[in-house]
């Protein structure tokens, strides 16, 4: 290496240090198009946050709009088993919970429920829905009126 390119590294290498000393993850623009998959011990895909838009508002808490939440089954077949659909959420990482206080609508193959001032936590695959809920099943009940 020429003395003139070792100069010129000697100069470089310090600016260079000194900016990324100054860079910071700025928390205030939102991430478009946001995707959070979550996986199984195994390998399997667990649950997929998906949102328009996602904001990173503390250690543990990420803001979402317009979230599309995937559950999956846990296995190899990696299928879908529920659909959860809000226009607002908030996801715990951490505690794989995601919550919200406006409208819930949870899609799969058994029913279909709605409302609002929801939660749903990952490890237990439960939802709860504490105001104006409605829920339709797809299934057929047999004798239930005998």
């Amino acid at each position: 290496m020429s003395t003139l390119a070792k100069l010129f590294l000697a100069c470089l290498l310090p600016a260079a240090a000194a900016l990324a000393a100054d860079t910071q993850i700025s928390t205030d623009k939102p991430v478009i198009n946001f995707r959070l998959p979550a996986f199984t011990a195994e390998g399997y895909r667990a649950w997929l946050v998906r949102g328009s838009e996602a904001r990173y508002a503390s250690e543990n808490q990420i803001d979402i709009k317009e979230l599309t939440l995937s559950v999956f089954s846990g296995r190899a077949d990696e299928k879908v088993e529920t659909l959860i659909l809000s226009p607002v959420a908030v996801v715990h990482p951490t505690e794989a919970v995601a919550t919200g206080p406006s409208s819930i609508r949870v899609i799969n193959d058994q029913f279909e429920a709605s409302g609002t001032n929801w939660r749903y936590a990952q490890k237990e695959k439960k939802v709860s829905i504490a105001k104006n809920v409605r829920v339709t099943f797809h299934a057929e009940f047999k004798d239930i009126l005998k």
